[in-house]
């Protein structure tokens, strides 16, 4: 496996609720899909699943090595739970398949995330 880039994030869950707090519908609106909110505002510690899904975007902003729209990037959960990466831009065509893990508990949550070399088409982002 050729890695082909890395990155990892750590958020204060808190930085989240206050940006959540002054900005609202705003700051959601501009950083996460309808999906993503969907899936984190009705849990129960949303805060520390909105700041992984931002810690998840930024880790692969870093490995991916280009600028790109939080929004662009949606954090998604596969049927076993597992974490996974959907560009959402028509203009992105990312080769190579992502891993990422992401862990949250009270105060922080982190994104650690590596882009290799796919090994098929079925694994490609």
């Amino acid at each position: 496996m050729a890695i082909k880039g890395i990155g990892v994030d750590l958020v204060a869950v808190e930085r989240i609720e206050r940006m959540v707090d002054s900005w609202g519908e705003k700051f959601l609106t501009r950083v996460y899909t309808d999906e993503e909110l969907q899936y984190c505002l009705p849990k129960r510690r949303k805060f520390e699943h909105l700041a992984g899904r931002f810690a998840a975007k930024e880790s692969f902003i870093k490995a991916y090595g280009e600028k790109l729209s939080l929004k662009d990037i949606e954090v998604i959960s596969l049927e076993n739970g597992e974490p996974a990466l959907r560009l959402v831009s028509d203009s992105q065509n990312l080769r190579g398949q992502v891993h990422l893990s992401i862990t949250h508990e009270s105060s922080y949550a982190l994104a650690m995330l590596i882009i290799s070399e796919s090994r098929s088409a079925d694994s490609e982002l």
